[in-house]
């Protein structure tokens, strides 16, 4: 059981109410109490838990909402480079069986170097020989 600590000054000549603090119990005028706001989405909400000076929080602003701001407008009749032809000839290096193709061997025995277009297809395979 919490013990009932008071804050709370008496005026007679002015006589004001008393509340407890929701978060650390102690008990103070109810003037000096506040609600906690939090926030949620773009608005802060109330929490409904009074709350003294010492208890109030900030509001996390990690709950908070981020705007951002609009798109830039489009730039019309833009001249792009060609990205295309850099790209089109992505490498793949295979190295079948041994690392070097004997003479006399068949095609496809040794190391190979398939350059091939972006869309996937095969315009040539390559064979090479590694200095052995």
């Amino acid at each position: 059981m919490r013990s009932q600590m008071t804050r709370a000054r008496v005026d007679p000549q002015n006589p004001s109410a008393w509340a407890e603090c929701d978060h650390c119990g102690f008990w103070f005028n109810l003037r000096n109490l506040a609600f906690q706001y939090e926030w949620a989405g773009t608005h802060l909400y109330n929490t409904g838990s009074f709350r003294c000076p010492k208890c109030i929080d900030v509001p996390q602003e990690q709950l908070r909402t981020i705007i951002l701001p609009p798109d830039p407008p489009p730039i019309y009749n833009a001249r792009v480079p060609n990205f295309a032809y850099e790209e089109q000839t992505p490498m793949i290096a295979e190295t079948p069986g041994t690392s070097s193709r004997a003479p006399g061997q068949p095609w496809g025995y040794g190391p190979e170097l398939i350059l091939c277009m972006q869309d996937g297809e095969t315009p040539f395979l390559m064979q090479y020989r590694s200095s052995s």
